[in-house]
C-alpha cells in the first residue's frame, strides 16, 4: 500500500470527509524562480479539490475534524488508473494518426497525407479522452474499495521550554 496524509474536514456518521495534503515542493525550493515546474505552478494556481468521502467504521479510534490521518492506496488501483489516464489517450492519438495516414493514402502512390494523419490523430485522441471520461464516471464508488484510512495520526504535543537558569 502507498501511504498519503490527509486532514479530516468533517465527520458525517460513519463517513469522514478528507482533504489530501499536497506534497509539492514548489515555492519552498531555492530554485523556484528559475525552475520550469515552479514557473508553471505560478501560472496555473492550484484548484480546490473535492473532499474525499471514506468510511471510518473499521477504525479503533475515530478521528476528529482537523486531525491528520494516513490513507492507504492500493498499488494495483493506482497502476490501472495511471494506464487509463496516460496510455489510453496516447494510444488513441497514435492509432488515430496511423489510421488517418492509411486512409489518407487513398490515391497517393508514395504514402498518406500528413493532414489526414494529423486529423486522424486528433480524432483518436478526442475519442480516447471522451472514453476515459465516460469510464471514470462512478469512480467515487470504486475509490472506497481501493483507498482506506489506515490510522489516525497521534496529536503532537508541544512543550514550551522556559528559562532553565542557564546563562552563558
Amino acid at each position: 500500500m502507498i501511504e498519503q496524509h490527509a486532514r479530516v474536514v468533517a465527520i458525517e456518521g460513519d463517513v469522514a470527509l478528507l482533504q489530501t495534503e499536497s506534497q509539492s515542493a514548489c515555492g519552498s525550493c531555492q530554485a523556484n524562480s528559475t525552475c520550469g515546474t515552479g514557473l508553471l505552478a505560478k501560472l496555473f494556481p492550484a484548484r480546490a479539490r473535492q473532499p474525499l468521502r471514506l468510511p471510518i467504521d473499521h477504525l479503533a479510534r475515530r478521528p476528529l475534524p482537523g486531525q491528520r490521518v494516513v490513507l492507504g492506496i492500493d498499488e494495483g488501483y493506482l497502476q490501472r488508473n495511471t494506464v487509463l489516464l496516460y496510455a489510453v489517450p496516447l494510444l488513441g492519438l497514435l492509432g488515430g494518426a496511423v489510421l488517418g495516414d492509411l486512409f489518407g493514402a487513398g490515391g497517393a502512390a508514395g504514402g498518406g497525407s500528413e493532414l489526414a494523419a494529423i486529423l486522424g490523430g486528433l480524432s483518436g485522441l478526442t475519442a480516447a479522452i471522451f472514453w476515459v471520461r465516460w469510464r471514470s464516471h462512478g469512480a467515487s464508488a470504486r475509490i472506497a474499495h481501493s483507498v482506506r484510512i489506515l490510522r489516525v495520526e497521534p496529536d503532537v504535543q508541544t512543550v514550551a521550554i522556559r528559562n532553565l537558569g542557564l546563562h552563558a
